[in-house]
């Protein structure tokens, strides 16, 4: 599965409205609003479904951390 495919699948398995009007966006804007959505979704499952707060904020971090990689051009994951 490709990290487009993986946003896709994220964004459309929340069923909120709003991933469905991303897809009145062009291409290149609607990948970029769906992969953010999905990142949004990914961090509110960590909160969500951690039942023990420390589990919940080692989750957070190490996604804090990977933005921070990605952001200088090392992300650890594609």
């Amino acid at each position: 599965m490709t990290p487009d495919q993986y946003c896709q699948d994220k964004a459309a398995a929340s069923g909120s409205s709003f991933y469905y009007s991303f897809r009145v966006l062009k291409p290149d804007v609607r990948a970029g609003i769906t992969a953010f959505y999905a990142l949004c979704r990914e961090l509110d499952d960590v909160v969500d479904e951690c039942s023990d707060p420390q589990i919940a904020r080692i989750k957070l971090a190490w996604w804090r951390n990977e933005i921070a990689r990605l952001h200088e051009g090392h992300p650890s994951t594609r």
